[in-house]
C-alpha cells in the first residue's frame, strides 16, 4: 500500500533526507491509510488506518479515486 500511495503521489509536501514524512493510500474496501516515516535512515514507516473523524480522511479518498482513474 505504501508503494501504491507514491506512485499515486499521496506525499506529505515535508520530507527527511529523501523521504515523505506521510505517505497515504486506501485499501480495496476503502479504508484510507496514513504511513508516517519512523526511520528516514532505513526508509521505514509505521501505518495505520485513518480515524473517519479525521476531516482529512475524506480528502484522502477523493485525491485516491482521482489519481487511480487517471493511471
Amino acid at each position: 500500500m505504501l508503494k501504491k500511495g507514491i506512485k499515486n503521489g499521496l506525499v506529505s509536501d515535508r520530507f527527511e533526507g529523501q523521504w515523505p514524512k506521510n505517505v497515504w493510500s486506501v485499501m480495496e474496501d476503502g479504508t484510507p491509510l496514513e504511513a508516517q516515516l519512523e526511520s528516514a535512515e532505513q526508509g521505514a514507516y509505521h501505518g495505520y488506518p485513518m480515524q473517519t473523524e479525521d476531516p482529512f480522511c475524506e480528502e484522502v479518498i477523493k485525491e485516491w479515486r482521482i489519481r487511480s482513474e487517471l493511471a
